[in-house]
């Protein structure tokens, strides 16, 4: 049988990817029986025969292991009726490519002095496959790993660096792989695949009976464990979003500017928007942010001058009336006013926004903002039940955007109690 025909059509892409210099990640997702460590398997045995390279295969738990990636690894070996080429061992788990003597080693993250202390003679270390990569807790022991693997330059040798992820998608949107992946603000190195059972011919008639059932008796459990969808808690916040350019002739015609702070803290970062309304239409357009951790006054202050956008009314979190008063009074930015905020008003705030026919943003001057919106989701309390309440979590430019809206919500509520509810 020809390599060719050993590949899932769906995955001839990412065996096409995998060769192209300009990725040095690889994210690969999706649900149950989608085949991804299937794939992955078959393009590191492939690589370990082609190039003078070794490579480290990683999961959260060292225990974890030898059922999983590594019996993975020699069932591609065998798949590729390559098994005379290599040597199996089990302990410590290697798999070595006989000719050439470069392997492939498997790592627990538990054990980070090993994956610190990764060294080889002859052949250098350049791929790194994370399974599972939702079971790490925070981005930045992924960071850490990547880091203790990509540290050296690799010298004469005809390679780059290149590192495999691969994951079922987290139900929580707010996970921060989900964070991180599930938008589209994606650096141009990053090669992104999803995949389901739906591109896996393969699959047993139990497993396609089941899927189905699923699908019919519980629509949410079926797109999140069968289609990998992040579906959080089943119900989409804001499902006016459109994300596209706005481009400089759009933004001089705007006039109706809407601005908005969220104040940050040493962990959590101060969000500026700048925003356009427009009232016939009931369309806003966010287009310019500013976005920062343990951003001082002052540098924020010298940030929105530098910008002109001090042009017109700021609408901060009146939660912290000293900084207000030392934007005003210390550095110059006179048109800020505090947020009127009251009971009910985030709850009422976020429903308006979703009741917009268009929240349009600019992903390329707000990459931060889109992600936010992007990956909101409703909060849920202990019994699994649905809050009408974004979780307030990673939420910093929707409540910047709140505030800069704050004049034209009680204009809106103000109209509907009255019972007029034409325009705005």
């Amino acid at each position: 049988m020809k390599l060719s025909e050993k590949i899932l059509e769906k995955y001839k892409e990412f065996h096409k990817a995998f060769k192209n210099e300009q990725y040095s990640f690889y994210i690969l997702k999706g649900g149950r029986g989608s085949a991804k460590s299937t794939h992955i398997s078959i393009e590191l045995v492939l690589d370990l025969i082609k190039n003078e390279t070794n490579q480290v295969v990683i999961r959260k738990v060292q225990r974890t292991l030898e059922n999983s990636v590594y019996n993975q690894i020699i069932w591609a070996i065998d798949y590729l009726e390559v098994n005379q080429f290599f040597k199996i061992n089990k302990s410590p788990l290697k798999i070595t490519y006989i000719p050439r003597g470069n392997f492939v080693i498997f790592l627990g993250a538990d054990d980070t002095d090993k994956i610190k202390g990764l060294k080889s003679v002859k052949y250098p270390f350049s791929r790194v496959w994370i399974e599972e990569l939702a079971d790490f807790k925070t981005e930045e022991e992924i960071s850490k790993i990547v880091n203790s693997v990509f540290r050296e330059e690799l010298g004469n040798l005809d390679l780059s660096y290149k590192a495999i992820f691969s994951y079922n998608p987290p139900k929580q949107k707010h996970h921060w792989v989900n964070k991180k992946f599930e938008t589209i603000t994606i650096p141009k190195h990053y090669y992104i695949m999803h995949t389901t059972y739906l591109d896996n011919p393969h699959m047993s008639k139990e497993f396609l009976l089941e899927a189905e059932h699923t699908k019919a008796t519980n629509l949410n459990k079926y797109k999140w464990e069968y289609l990998g969808e992040a579906i959080g808690s089943g119900v989409v916040p804001f499902s006016n979003l459109i994300f596209e350019e706005i481009t400089n002739e759009n933004i001089n015609s705007f006039d109706n500017i809407r601005q908005g702070l969220d104040w940050g803290y040493s962990i959590d970062p101060a969000s500026f928007m700048r925003m356009y309304f427009d009232k016939t239409r009931r369309k806003l357009y966010i287009f310019g942010e500013i976005y920062q951790v343990k951003l001082s006054n002052a540098k924020l202050a010298e940030m929105i001058k530098n910008r002109k956008w001090d042009d017109t009314k700021i609408t901060a979190d009146s939660a912290e009336p000293k900084s207000i008063d030392n934007l005003k009074k210390d550095y110059g930015i006179t048109k800020i006013v505090g947020a009127k905020k009251g009971k009910g008003s985030v709850e009422s705030g976020e429903k308006w926004l979703d009741e917009l026919d268009a929240i349009i943003i600019d992903p390329a001057r707000c990459p931060n903002t889109a992600r936010e919106f992007e990956t909101a989701d409703y909060a849920i309390d202990r019994q699994g039940n649905t809050l009408m309440r974004i979780e307030d979590k990673d939420n910093h430019s929707i409540d910047a955007v709140r505030y800069g809206m704050e004049n034209d919500m009680v204009k809106r509520i103000a109209r509907r109690v009255s019972g007029k509810r034409t325009g705005f």
